[in-house]
């Protein structure tokens, strides 16, 4: 399943970063067609790009 956190990754306030948002919130997102269409898979680096063709932003 490509919905886990990285080893590496920093924990916040002593716990892993996904779990900051609820159980039902993240089941919803991860079932959503367009998390599974879009962003399933996507690497730290993407995510910004996505965000950035999201809310239409430029540099």
């Amino acid at each position: 399943m490509a919905n886990r956190t990285l080893k590496d990754a920093h924990s916040v306030r002593g716990t892993n970063p996904q779990y900051l948002v609820g159980k039902i919130i993240r089941t919803r997102i991860c079932e959503s067609k367009y998390w599974k269409e879009e962003c399933f898979g996507l690497m730290a680096e993407l995510v910004v790009g996505k965000a950035m063709e999201l809310i239409n932003a430029r540099y």
